[in-house]
């Protein structure tokens, strides 16, 4: 494992984490700097899915893709890990958040036997000890988010029903009900809840981003055929009905109706989206809720902001980095000393 000495560095010098796969095998997480220097290599025990920072900066946790049972937690200056269990009965799906303070982190898991979505909850003080978990008042909670005010969770409600006995397979596709629910983190009681369209139940809700004034950014992945063209983003507010976002036809027909990831840039005004299994990401004024342009990338997955309006860092499972500007409408590879047997997993996070 390699860890820096330090991790202040320059203010350009933006770093990044992300879970990623070797191209000879086993799994780990690197940490990156936008220069395409390598200052962490750690090896993790299954294939990761996202990393969430603590508010200080100072802790990434890295949580296990579906249906791990395993999380990490990393102190970025040391080294020093500390390993978490979902515990009987549950698994991880790959996405958390801590609370305000730093103190309690909260995680997406499946209440498997009963077909039930969770958010397990953790003391981030006293080694991650389970204290209990809030419902999601759903089924398949994929990723969640904290809002602006610190006081409510937004979860992103698949709605597939999975089990690990059955591996991978989608248990419930006729019968899906995806949704975006928002509960007080404390209590877990429901505040809002809203549902697409009955005629797209089947574009299960997954990833968000949350802008500073609250505004929820949203993206599905279609579980139907490629054969028509679904609107896989929309943009939300608790107690408002969702705001979709179709993209132009033959780009909404490139995207195979799949989205990996959803970011804001820092400036809140400009939306990425991924879209791997067509090799592109596309690019969308908030405010507007208009489509402004395209990227491609083979297999690009892993979106985080970059500094500056419009600036998005790209990561690809090929272990390709993009640079994107969005305002200017340029692209660059970042090269730089990073490992070429690293393959990017499907998301990054900015320090």
């Amino acid at each position: 494992m390699a860890v820096p000495a330090a991790l202040a560095g320059s203010a350009d010098r933006r770093r990044y984490l992300s879970a990623v796969g070797r191209l000879g095998g086993g799994y780990g997480l690197a940490g990156f700097d936008q220069d395409g220097g390598l200052w962490l290599d750690l090896p993790l025990p299954g294939r990761g899915h996202a990393v969430v920072l603590d508010p200080s900066g100072r802790r990434a946790v890295v949580l296990a893709r579906r249906p791990g049972t395993f999380a990490l937690a990393v102190e970025l200056a040391s080294g020093a890990v500390t390993q978490i269990e979902s515990g009987p009965g549950r698994h991880f799906y790959g996405h958390g958040v801590f609370s305000p303070d730093g103190a309690r982190l909260y995680s997406t898991e499946n209440a498997y036997d009963e077909g039930r979505g969770a958010i397990g909850v953790r003391d981030a003080t006293d080694g991650f000890r389970r204290l209990g978990e809030l419902p999601s008042h759903g089924i398949g909670p994929h990723d969640l988010a904290l809002l602006p005010d610190g006081r409510t969770l937004v979860v992103a409600n698949g709605g597939i029903r999975t089990h690990p006995e059955s591996g991978r397979r989608k248990l419930n596709l006729e019968t899906m009900s995806p949704s975006l629910s928002y509960l007080e983190r404390e209590s877990g009681r429901l505040l809002d809840q809203a549902s697409l369209d009955p005629a797209l139940h089947r574009l299960s809700l997954r990833h968000l981003a949350v802008a500073a004034d609250g505004e929820v950014a949203v993206a599905g992945q279609y579980q139907g055929g490629t054969e028509e063209a679904v609107p896989l983003l929309a943009l939300h507010r608790m107690g408002g009905a969702p705001r979709l976002l179709p993209a132009p036809t033959e780009t909404a027909y490139r995207t195979r109706n799949y989205c990996g990831h959803v970011a804001l840039d820092e400036s809140g005004a400009w939306l990425a989206a991924s879209h791997p299994r067509g090799g592109l990401v596309t690019v969308w004024s908030r405010a507007e809720g208009r489509y402004r342009g395209a990227v491609a990338l083979a297999d690009g997955c892993g979106l985080a902001p970059a500094g500056g309006p419009g600036r998005f860092l790209i990561s690809s499972g090929s272990g390709a980095l993009l640079l994107h500007d969005a305002v200017a409408g340029e692209s660059r590879r970042l090269g730089g000393a990073l490992s070429g047997d690293l393959g990017w997993d499907n998301h990054l996070t900015a320090l």
